[in-house]
């Protein structure tokens, strides 16, 4: 079949295919494309043999996606969109492998937020969903481990990966704006592991610029002309005066002797008309230039020649010399990348050399076209033009898909690379073409098939090391492994493979920012030697040339460093000096998610210090910055609420606990967890405790109990439910009561529950209160001297600390003195001295001192003894009756003295 036949391209046509009608073509394709969805329906349900889909068919960011065990919720403010959503609900029908109902639930007064929710079949199924810019759709998947197949392990080289026995069944969602990728969600990973999960480290991730075909260099345009290709012969001198002219023309160009030839040329043209011998002339006259130009030091092609060349193809009838002149013109336009006029030319080119049986060339100019269509991601062409069996006899079959696979990834049609490769795979013979393994292994990656990207990754290094994208061959490879959560150990060596052997300094540098995060981020228990690797992050950067996606994942790491470090005050200061705003909404989402974490952690740090007006300071400045742009924090709440009870700030409170009412049917945030939370309960439980810790600081005895029963009957998750049941028993002179309670929490082991010195300090007051109260003496002594042992290290936090530890200690001295045996005199000789030392100002000093040298006599100390009590009585500021209990003991002792 002709190519200039009816139905393919002419190649005939000297006119350039320009980008304007291209671009037309391709938005009216995908506006018909949108209206032919709208029309199938806002949601359209595929059913997979591995997976349920659903294609929501919304502008992006309009639609938040929740999970919560086995409940999925699709939420949005948009009532237009949440009512088309309600109406195409009703015609799913639901796949009950995954999902067993689902239900639409309007905007309320506690909420604005209306919401599809869709009940799972069980929590082992899992969601994972990505935005498709092109089709304007939602894509979620439901899906279950069983019906994934164990992924084959990929065979990486220097150095080798061992064989996993099992492979990892987990999934990656890769939330792909324009073209970014971050990816957003996994399944968690085991409990015992000792690192976190992907989302934790350098979770950014974006697309690898696609390999280009490339035509096979056929001329150095910095040192060769024309001429290179097509050589000026000799004339028969004796034929005519015109070709003995022409030849003087020649002798004279070959001896560049450019003035005498330009005069040459000009009597020749005179003579016999210009016309005559044009194209020879002009290809020298245009040679010349060129040449000229190079003897200057200028090896930038001049434009002029350019034009005397182009104008010779159009009137010369020499093939030989236009073939020159083709060979030459199109590595100019393909360097100068200007592939709409290099299109035009391997065009003319492909048909003259066709006219001409020249098919060697006609193989060059073929693949011309390819490159530069392929460049122009003209994709309809691409295909039509393979289609044509002139093409197919010319050309590879390899070097055709290697196009056609180019063209596709450009337009980030990944899904079709793949769908194209499978079905060529078997009949490829190796070595396959780096195209093709490069693109089909991007391909795979960004559809997050993870393994096949690996394996195709390696096989593409094992023949082509050598090649420039082998770079970034290596850390895919890396990044396959570990967003699989494979062998750590190996990810290391790999990322180091990556570091080690990178010929691109970017995709270097991008290696060592993963490596750090590897290890610093992700690992949980971080050691000196995992600290060391941080000076990747500054070491030879200024070498490198750090791009957006670049300079935004060392961004991260750099913040997440601080994080992990437990730096919160410098996480929050790098954080607010970096420019969110100018960030797309996916990826200043990643760092406003941090950033809460940050802002947690200051608030729990402020709170267990027992600095509350820091707690509510810091929630204050950056709630509406941070907190409240990421999900639901319960925990938060919690701690801001307390605080505002702790500093009697009720107003505050009762208008933070409305607010944090109306959150208790949202989705908890589940991710990111950077700090540990100690309280595990849930919102509506959390809302109870503040109720129960506000009327203990009302004193509303009453209706705490009424809580406390509440909440025991319906069996909530509180840690602290006997402590506050302690509280209350204590406050209503219930003493036994309240140190059973007492007792049963601190036997629980959930006192860890207890962070806040003050919440310890009362616990210590209150259990030791009623021991003394119930009068059990031996027993208060015991817990006493435990308690005040275990409470050391709080002493000076807060006053009310010390307070409590003065009063424990000073009720202790008294029992010991009440005993009045031998040994508790000894024994509270010694706690005496201490306690002087500690509560050098203590209200009860007086007494102390009196109780010191009543036991410094019963020691049979006298001399001290005497000297104490000596020393008291002439004190001013000491207590009267003191002072006569002094007397005695000194009357009594001169008795004592005389009748011995």
């Amino acid at each position: 079949m002709n190519l200039t036949s009816r139905g393919s391209i002419n190649l005939k046509q000297e006119v350039s295919i320009t980008m304007q009608p291209i671009k037309l073509k391709t938005l009216t394709l995908i506006a018909f494309l949108t209206i032919l969805n709208v029309k199938a329906g806002i949601i359209v349900q595929e059913k997979g043999s591995t997976h349920l889909r659903w294609n929501i068919f919304a502008p992006k960011d309009l639609v938040q996606i929740h999970k919560n065990k086995d409940t999925v919720q699709f939420k949005t403010l948009n009532t237009e969109l949440y009512i088309k959503l309600e109406q195409a609900i009703k015609e799913i029908d639901p796949d009950g492998k995954y999902i067993t109902s689902i239900k639409t639930v309007g905007p309320s007064e506690m909420s604005n937020s209306s919401k599809v929710e869709v009940k799972l079949k069980s929590e082992s199924v899992e969601l994972f969903s990505f935005y498709k810019d092109r089709d304007k759709k939602l894509v979620v998947d439901f899906w279950t481990e069983e019906d994934s197949k164990p992924a084959p392990v990929a065979n990486v080289s220097k150095p080798v990966a061992k064989p996993v026995k099992k492979a990892a069944k987990k999934k990656v969602v890769a939330a792909k704006p324009a073209k970014n990728v971050i990816v957003q969600k996994s399944v968690n990973p085991k409990m015992n592991s000792p690192y976190r999960d992907f989302r934790y480290g350098a979770s950014f991730i974006w697309d690898y610029s696609p390999l280009a075909p490339t035509l096979k260099k056929i001329i150095n345009l910095d040192r060769k002309t024309p001429e290179y290709f097509y050589k000026v012969g000799n004339r028969d001198v004796s034929k005519s005066e015109a070709q003995a002219h022409m030849q003087l023309t020649i002798n004279l160009f070959r001896k560049k002797k450019w003035g005498l030839m330009y005069k040459s040329i000009k009597l020749f043209n005179k003579k016999y008309g210009e016309e005559t011998e044009f194209d020879t002339n002009e290809f020298m006259k245009a040679n010349a230039i060129l040449r000229e130009n190079f003897s200057k030091g200028n090896t930038e092609p001049v434009k002029m020649s350019i034009s005397m060349f182009e104008n010779i193809l159009l009137k010369s009838k020499n093939y030989e010399l236009r073939s020159g002149i083709y060979k030459y013109l199109i590595p100019y336009y393909i360097q100068a990348n200007d592939h709409i006029k290099s299109l035009e030319l391997t065009k003319k080119y492909y048909v003259d050399s066709k006219e001409s049986h020249d098919y060697e060339e006609s193989n060059f100019a073929a693949e011309g076209i390819l490159y530069n269509l392929a460049k122009l991601k003209q994709i309809d062409k691409v295909q039509e033009l393979l289609k044509e069996k002139t093409i197919q006899k010319i050309l590879p079959k390899q070097v055709m898909l290697a196009y056609e696979m180019y063209t596709y990834l450009s337009l980030e049609e990944s899904e079709k690379v793949i769908k194209l490769y499978e079905a060529n795979e078997k009949s490829l013979v190796k070595p396959v073409h780096p195209v093709i393994l490069y693109n089909v292994a991007e391909a795979y990656f960004r559809n997050s098939n993870y393994s096949k990207a690996a394996k195709v990754y390696d096989d593409f290094i094992k023949d082509y090391s050598f090649h420039s994208k082998s770079s970034e061959a290596r850390i895919r490879i890396a990044q396959c492994w570990e967003i699989q959560e494979k062998n750590f150990d190996e990810t290391i060596e790999l990322y180091k493979n990556a570091i080690n052997r990178s010929q691109n300094s970017e995709i270097g540098f991008e290696a060592r920012i993963r490596y750090v995060a590897l290890r610093n981020l992700r690992k949980k228990k971080v050691d000196d030697s995992d600290r060391e690797v941080k000076v990747f992050l500054t070491s030879g950067i200024d070498n490198v040339k750090i791009e957006s996606d670049l300079k935004k994942l060392l961004w991260q790491v750099r913040l997440r460093t601080f994080i992990v470090e437990k730096k919160y005050d410098e996480a929050l200061a790098y954080l607010n000096a970096l420019p969110l705003k100018s960030m797309i909404p996916t990826d200043r989402r990643v760092f406003e998610s941090d950033g809460a974490e940050i802002v947690y952690g200051v608030i729990e740090k402020s709170f267990e210090e027992g600095i509350y007006a820091n707690v509510i300071k810091a929630w204050d400045i950056y709630k509406d910055q941070y907190v409240d742009k990421v999900a639901n924090d319960p925990q938060m709440n919690f701690l801001v609420a307390n605080a505002y009870i702790r500093l009697g700030l009720m107003d505050g409170f009762d208008e933070l606990y409305e607010k944090f009412s109306k959150s208790k049917y949202d989705i908890s945030k589940t991710f990111p967890i950077w700090v540990e939370r100690k309280n595990s309960a849930d919102t509506k439980t959390l809302l109870s405790e503040l109720q129960v810790i506000r009327n203990l600081k009302l004193k509303n005895w009453s209706v705490v109990g009424k809580e406390l029963n509440t909440l025991r009957n319906e069996k909530a998750n509180i840690d602290k439910l006997e402590y506050y049941q302690g509280l209350l028993s204590y406050h209503t002179g219930d003493w036994k009561k309240g140190a059973d309670s007492f007792e049963k929490f601190l036997s629980s082991g959930k006192d860890s529950s207890i962070t806040d010195p003050k919440e310890i300090a009362e616990l210590v007051k209150a259990y030791t209160d009623c021991l003394y109260e119930l009068g059990d003496t031996k027993k208060y002594q015991k817990v006493a001297s435990a308690l005040l042992s275990d409470t050391r290290g709080l002493k000076k936090k807060n006053e009310y600390m010390d307070s409590v530890r003065e009063k424990v200690s000073y009720l202790n001295i008294e029992l010991l003195a009440g005993d009045e045996k031998d040994a508790s005199f000894m024994l509270m000789e010694s706690k005496i001295k201490r306690f002087k030392e500690e509560f050098s100002k203590s209200i009860y000093l007086g007494r102390v001192n009196y109780l010191l040298g009543l036991a410094l006599l019963n020691n049979k100390k006298n001399d001290e003894g005497k000297e104490i009590l000596e020393k008291l009585i002439s004190e001013d500021g000491i207590d009267e009756h003191i002072k006569n209990l002094a007397r005695s003991e000194l009357s009594m002792l001169k008795i004592k003295e005389r009748t011995l």
